[in-house]
């Protein structure tokens, strides 16, 4: 599964990079605007907005919230993206929002006009279990932090 999310990621950035004529839009820009669907339309803050839900997905994932946020600007940052819906669609916080895990639901869900199989648009929402949404969100942090033509997210 893992090896089929990051190719559909790097996939998916070539092709809306294709289909929407955005030659200079960065791994983070393409992650801001359709894996986290944020909207901005700013280059600059599409950017800071995903490196943030980036370094929060993965402080969740690596069940590490605590230490993330001892930092006073990390902890602001952790709040707003926990209250985004990309997360709040899919935490869990019991008592306390600062020690949020990924829900144990039975199925995860992503909406996104910007992820392709090949040519083909995957319009349906996709669907995961808890370990594969674990798996996806690992994936988007790796694709994060590679570097393509100078391209510095």
């Amino acid at each position: 599964m893992s090896h089929e999310i990051k190719k559909i990621l790097e996939n998916s950035y070539e092709m809306s990079r294709q289909d929407f004529d955005c030659k200079n839009m960065s791994r983070l820009e393409y992650l801001s605007d359709y894996i986290f669907d944020f909207t901005t339309y700013d280059g600059e803050m599409s950017e800071l907005f995903a490196q943030k839900a980036v370094e929060v997905c993965s402080v969740i994932t690596d069940g590490k919230t605590f230490k993330y946020i001892e930092n006073e600007e990390n902890y602001k940052w952790y709040l707003i993206m926990c209250n985004m819906p990309f997360f709040y669609a899919n935490l869990d916080w019991g008592t306390s929002i600062r020690g949020a895990w990924w829900d144990h639901k039975d199925e995860f869900r992503l909406d996104s006009c910007g992820l392709y199989r090949g040519e083909k648009q995957i319009v349906e929402p996709m669907k995961f279990n808890r370990h594969e949404w674990c798996e996806f969100i690992k994936e988007v942090c790796a694709f994060s932090k590679l570097r393509v033509s100078g391209d510095e997210s």
